[in-house]
């Protein structure tokens, strides 16, 4: 089982960076590969969506990362939940610093 280090929190959008807004949480693993969570806080409802592997270094469209099949899930879920989805699906715990 891998061990994700949380690495930071930000809530984004409605700017040049997004049309919508987003909650998001970025991890990295032992070998410095990044994954992201991300809330849209926009959807109706509220939705999730996962990002990664990638390097700190990645430029262009982040890898999508399907939790249970889907690159949109979690409609309505709590982060809690969707934390556990996220780690089930990557087979990983979450560690803070």
């Amino acid at each position: 089982m891998k061990t994700l280090m949380e690495m930071s929190r930000e809530i984004y959008g409605h700017n040049g960076r997004a049309i919508n807004r987003h909650s998001e949480r970025v991890y990295r693993d032992a070998h410095s590969q990044r994954y992201v969570l991300s809330k849209n806080l926009d959807g109706f409802p509220p939705f999730f969506e996962a990002y990664g592997p990638f390097k700190a270094e990645h430029t262009g469209v982040l890898p999508r990362l399907c939790v249970q099949g889907k690159e949109y899930w979690g409609d309505g879920w709590t982060w809690r939940v969707a934390v556990q989805a996220f780690c089930q699906q990557l087979r990983a715990t979450i560690t803070t610093a």
